[in-house]
């Protein structure tokens, strides 16, 4: 799997990484892990810095609605975004916008960015 991830249930902290060929199936995959670990209200870094996507527009919206669907299970966790170097980020956004995060995701340049964010203080704690 073009994904490796680390959940660390006691600091509540998902750190995945994609390289490679990412698929729609691989991200499901990723995502059914992470729920099925309960780890879903965790905090999320995934860091697609050295990933290519092989999905699109319609696949986007896939994503985006199962990710509608977990939102009705629990309250997320926020997700940092890290897309691919010299992406324009506008899958990710739009994954975003339309996966209903309401402000607890937000896109980053670097993986350290994203992680600060993370351990941020929560506004709604």
């Amino acid at each position: 799997m073009p994904i490796h991830f680390t959940i660390d249930h006691a600091a509540k902290l998902v750190k995945a990484r994609a390289e490679g060929i990412v698929t729609l199936k691989d991200i499901e995959a990723f995502s059914d892990a992470v729920v099925a670990q309960d780890a879903l209200t965790y905090r999320k870094l995934f860091d697609a810095r050295d990933a290519a996507g092989t999905y699109g527009d319609d696949d986007v919206m896939v994503l985006a609605a199962r990710a509608s669907a977990y939102a009705m299970l629990a309250k997320r966790g926020r997700l940092a975004v890290v897309p691919r170097r010299n992406a324009v980020p506008d899958l990710a956004q739009r994954y975003i916008n339309l996966g209903k995060f309401d402000g607890n995701a937000q896109i980053f340049a670097t993986p350290e960015e994203a992680l600060a964010w993370l351990e941020s203080p929560d506004p709604e704690t």
